[in-house]
């Protein structure tokens, strides 16, 4: 048997006198390397000009064993899982996010449609059709973000109990972070804790946020505390810089923390309490925020109100203004039942039980 040896860039042809492993799948001219008389590697025509690429077996391995832990843990409770589209009327109407479009084509129709941003539109929809218990890992879609912790394409996996509130989506993250960190054989966090938004604006900030807490505040707090908000327009900025400087930087990351009950201007889709607050949460652990959930806006009228208010932040933050869905607010009127629902990062979490930094670091294609 005949093949062409690859050795210091150079070729030449060698005649195996026993044929070694696997060469029954080779041919006449294949580029090999030899590793000892009776076994050969087959390689590229020249290796160091493969792309800087790093496969891993066995955290790819982990990675499987670990989203189909996901799956397990819904699936054990009844959950469905659903498979909502990738293509879309509306990507979600978030202000600060970057959106990618394309168009339709359909003989001499055109209609311009949206990457999704998250699935949460259409697995509302869903419960308006007369779900439960539904979830889904969907791929996501948001243009502009590559850092350690983002890429523009990514896994989300969302969850919504109909008839249900935040109290038992919380025991779901709890449950579901005890689940996953078993199946890996890691240690999971060190305690549970939920804070406020104000709790934490006094622990750290010294400083008494309330629901109507103005713009004017938030500027002259960033002032004291020596914040840079030269870059902040809105009540939103103001809040979000500060509080990403001085409380969340300062989270315990051994520790799964809620932080609960956010101003009225960062409810985004959750409904407001009775006291003002906007009924939501987000999970933190290992310094990553990990999810966000709602105790969802169902009412048709508000909904639309607050999608105006976005497109008009939009505008204000000169991004690309999307168009709505309006089949979503067909399914709100028809009657979408009290829920909770969330929305966490499948990367990110697993980052948090292998104590990864980098989101590219569980890809072998990252951007």
């Amino acid at each position: 048997m005949k093949l062409v040896l690859l050795r210091d860039q150079k070729t030449r042809k060698i005649q195996f006198e026993k044929a070694p492993p696997y060469s029954e799948f080779l041919m006449e001219g294949d580029l090999v390397a030899v590793v000892s008389s009776n076994e050969i590697v087959l390689l590229a025509p020249q290796k160091k000009s493969l792309p800087h690429r790093q496969f891993d077996p066995e955290l790819l391995k982990t990675w499987n064993v670990y989203v189909q832990g996901l799956r397990d843990f819904f699936t054990s409770q009844d959950f469905i899982e659903l498979k909502t589209p990738s293509l879309v009327v509306c990507p979600g109407t978030e202000p600060s996010l970057d959106v990618f479009s394309t168009t339709l084509k359909v003989g001499s129709r055109t209609q311009k449609l949206y990457l999704p941003t998250s699935p949460e539109l259409h697995l509302k929809k869903a419960l308006a059709l007369g779900a439960e218990k539904i979830f889904e890992i969907a791929p996501c879609y948001r243009n502009g973000e590559v850092t350690e912790r983002h890429q523009p394409e990514f896994l989300m996996l969302e969850w919504y109990r109909a008839f249900d509130n935040l109290t038992s989506i919380k025991k779901d993250v709890e449950n579901l972070v005890h689940t996953l960190t078993k199946l890996l054989k890691v240690s999971g966090p060190r305690s549970v804790k939920s804070h406020s938004i104000a709790e934490l604006f006094k622990t750290y900030s010294d400083f008494d946020l309330r629901p109507d807490t103005t713009k004017e505040e938030l500027k002259k707090l960033a002032e004291k505390l020596q914040v840079d908000v030269r870059s902040a327009e809105s009540i939103d900025d103001f809040f979000f810089l500060i509080f990403m400087e001085k409380i969340e930087s300062k989270l315990p990351p051994e520790d799964l923390i809620f932080v609960e009950k956010y101003p009225p201007y960062q409810a985004a889709l959750a409904r407001l309490t009775e006291d003002g607050w906007g009924d939501r949460f987000e999970v933190y652990w290992k310094g990553l925020e990990l999810a966000n959930a709602f105790h969802e806006l169902n009412h048709p009228e508000i909904q639309r109100l607050r999608s105006a208010e976005d497109l008009e932040k939009k505008k204000d933050l000169r991004k690309e203004v999307v168009s709505l869905d309006e089949e979503f607010f067909e399914c709100l009127e028809a009657g979408m039942p009290p829920s909770g629902g969330i929305a966490l990062g499948v990367e990110r979490l697993f980052m948090a039980i292998l104590g990864k930094e980098r989101i590219s670091d569980l890809r072998l294609f990252p951007l």
